[in-house]
């Protein structure tokens, strides 16, 4: 008898938070738009091309609303009423906004393939100390400007947009647009947006897909329920001092879910990716009273749910990896293996698509080979958004999703599924006798909860939802309270928490604390009370200026891979590597990067986390790439762990490296181009064999104003 094929299933998370006030009807940021128009149709249409093919689709209804609102022209946003303002009436606050605003993309992929939007980059130099680009406000002229606030539209348009004959002259002309073609841009953009809904409605009824839910507005559910859920996990963390605890909350947000759901798709779901897989007993007994089949989170989830009764070990083993459990008598659960995830999200987008899809099949072979032959269906869940990575491919990751897919169909020893099909075979569950509550992140629920703003912040949403509960039901119209409601709901999304404290960095940190706020503040508002005064102080605090600080000294440090003295490396400037951005990725190797000059040399130091040096893989390879005022690329090699500068470009004169406990390198400030005062671009990456590992920073480049003749002879003035 033959082996059963491995099950594959892949769900596709599409999730954008509320960016709208609901009071004032302004919708503060684009990531909606630009995410409809690049991603999620384009997401769909790949599945078309590939016969055969099964996945699952998990769409959050906070998303189908906003879909709806743009496609039905409903939609005010900031951004897109300063698109179509006139370029030659824009005042200098709107001119401020826009350089710092519409250069919001990774430049990689998105900037630096079409020279003009390279150009207006180059142009708009690098912001003063209050985030103002002054020499772009002095450079620009009004075509600079139209031209710019075309280039960040249209970058965004996906592959399956840019057959539309406006969209593609567009892309070709390049330059000098005009006021009608910024009109017609946004026109062909909000028509497109109109097609992502029907398009999944479809792919579900001819069977390529399944069409899964999230809860309305993203919330984490066993927080909901009880926010001491998070001790489950990390007993120690600190936890709010006004606790959360409305499990009720959390059955509407399922509840109501299921309802948009079937108003879009005209069947009820069958299963739910709960925001960001965050499970617990609570949240699975709630989902399995709403009649839901199936769950999904994390293998970090079942590991430690695992570990709590005894059954299992710091590994799991294939066979409790790779299958469905099922909780009491309620929804299966399905488990995401973590590293393949991770490696389409994080890694992939810097590999050759080839190799990166042949390495990926090589993985499920293993796991395959590793699976007891025991007649058993065994499934490889893999999980992510089917949004945020494609930025970071080439041509959005279009060449690499083809050839996975067409790996996955053809592989002759996988199969792909949608969860729902998984189940249909009757694979046998075993009972996961608990659940210790948990998401995708470190299998906890640290991310949401646990740091001081992230406290600060639920403590704000327990007093509201409080405020809300004592509210007399009479004493305002029925259509505002459950306005204020709403409010509620919308304030319990993961999102807000998600970008509190010191994890995740986005610039538009300030936009999310006063969204976040401003929901509270109008539940207070249509329930006509007067809010406190503390939803007036932002919560997200200032950014610690010391994550970045620019040299001010000159420095001669010893080039040996140690600290020689405390004063080698003080008077460098510095930069750690920033949080995670609207993904997250658990694992990083560099830790902080030193850097300074003195007359003839430009130094760099690299610490790296953990073991340092000794914990990097053995072939590993650090390599520089400097791209103004010259181009120069350096790569430093470890052979028998003694580190070397192997490719340098141009060949003279020669830089140095050494490694011990941390890299040190120096290099020629003439090989840089740098003969007057001027500033150096670069970026970092770490290879293993020839596979890249890690990028600092994770777009764009490092700027460090370089000024030996003159940086001492300032520091003394001041």
């Amino acid at each position: 008898m033959a082996r059963k094929p491995l099950c594959v299933a892949i769900l596709w998370h599409m999730h954008q938070p509320d960016y709208g006030n609901e009071e004032s009807g302004e919708i503060y940021l684009p990531w909606t738009r630009f995410h409809a128009v690049k991603d999620y149709y384009d997401m769909g249409a790949l599945i078309e091309q590939v016969p055969g093919l099964r996945l699952t689709i998990n769409v959050v209804p906070s998303l189908i609303d906003q879909l709806e609102a743009y496609a039905g022209g409903t939609a005010r946003e900031t951004y897109a009423e300063l698109t179509l303002r006139d370029a030659g009436t824009l005042d200098e606050r709107e001119k401020a906004f826009l350089l710092a605003g519409f250069f919001q993309l990774p430049w990689r992929q998105m900037i630096l393939p079409y020279p003009r939007y390279k150009e207006l980059l180059d142009r708009r130099g690098t912001p003063d100390e209050r985030g103002i680009y002054s020499d772009g406000l002095r450079r620009y002229s009004t075509g600079d400007y139209r031209d710019a606030q075309v280039w960040f539209n249209l970058s965004w348009c996906g592959n399956e947009l840019r057959r539309d004959p406006v969209i593609a002259d567009m892309i070709r002309k390049g330059r000098d647009f005009t006021e009608e073609e910024k009109r017609r841009l946004l026109e062909r953009q909000t028509a497109f947006i109109g097609r992502i809904l029907a398009l999944y409605r479809r792919l579900q009824e001819d069977g390529g897909i399944e069409v899964s839910v999230s809860p309305y507005y993203h919330p984490i559910l066993p927080l909901l329920c009880d926010n001491r859920a998070a001790r489950e996990a990390t007993p120690e963390v600190p936890l709010p001092g006004n606790m959360f605890s409305f499990p009720g909350d959390a059955r509407m947000q399922i509840a109501r879910a299921q309802d948009r759901f079937r108003e879009v798709f005209g069947r009820d779901p069958r299963g739910m990716w709960p925001s960001e897989g965050s499970i617990s007993v609570a949240a699975c007994r709630l989902a399995g009273d709403a009649g839901l089949r199936w769950l999904a989170s994390d293998e970090g989830v079942l590991r430690n749910s695992l570990r709590t009764r005894g059954h299992g070990d710091a590994d799991l083993s294939p066979a409790q990896r790779y299958r469905a459990w099922r909780w009491a008598d309620g929804p299966a659960l399905f488990f995401r293996d973590q590293a393949l995830s991770d490696l389409i999200g994080f890694t992939y987008s810097r590999w050759n698509e080839e190799t990166a899809v042949v390495d990926f099949t090589q993985r499920l072979r293993r796991i395959y080979d590793a699976l007891p032959d025991d007649g058993r269906d065994y499934v490889v869940p893999i999980i992510l958004d089917g949004e945020n990575a494609w930025e970071h491919y080439q041509n959005n990751g279009v060449g690499f999703l083809l050839l996975l897919y067409r790996s996955l169909v053809h592989s002759g020893f996988l199969q792909t599924v949608t969860f729902s099909e998984y189940l249909e075979m009757k694979p046998g569950l075993e009972t996961l006798e608990n659940i210790t509550a948990g998401s995708w992140i470190y299998g906890s629920l640290t991310t949401w909860i646990g740091h001081p703003e992230k406290n600060e912040a639920w403590e704000a949403l327990s007093a509201t939802r409080q405020a809300f509960a004592r509210s007399d039901p009479g004493a305002v119209d029925a259509r505002k309270r459950e306005r204020a409601f709403r409010e509620l709901m919308i304030a319990e999304g993961s999102d807000w928490f998600w970008w509190y404290g010191d994890d995740h960095q986005t610039q538009n940190a300030v936009e999310f604390d006063a969204l976040f706020r401003s929901h509270l503040k109008n539940t207070y508002s249509l329930l006509g009370q007067a809010s406190p005064i503390t939803l007036d102080i932002p919560i997200k605090k200032a950014a610690v200026r010391t994550r970045h600080r620019n040299p001010v000294h000159t420095l001669t440090p010893s080039l040996d891979g140690r600290v020689t003295d405390y004063f080698e490396w003080i008077s460098a400037g510095f930069v750690s590597p920033e949080g995670g951005g609207a993904m997250h990725q658990a694992v990083r190797r560099l830790e902080k990067v030193f850097f300074g000059y003195d007359a003839s040399r430009f130094y760099l130091r690299l610490d790296f986390a953990g073991q340092g040096l000794r914990g990097l893989p053995a072939q590993v390879s650090v390599q520089l790439q400097f791209v103004s005022p010259g181009q120069s690329f350096l790569a430093i090699d470890c052979a028998e762990g003694q580190w070397r500068c192997g490719a340098w470009e141009p060949a003279a004169p020669a830089p140095a490296a050494a490694g011990d406990r941390i890299l040190e390198v120096g290099i020629p400030l003439e090989a840089l181009g740098v003969g007057a005062p001027d500033e150096v671009r670069f970026f970092i990456t770490l290879l293993d064999k020839e596979r890249e590992l890690e990028r600092f920073p994770s777009t764009g480049f490092l700027v460090v104003p370089v000024d030996p003749w003159s940086l001492d002879h300032e520091e003394w003035i001041v």
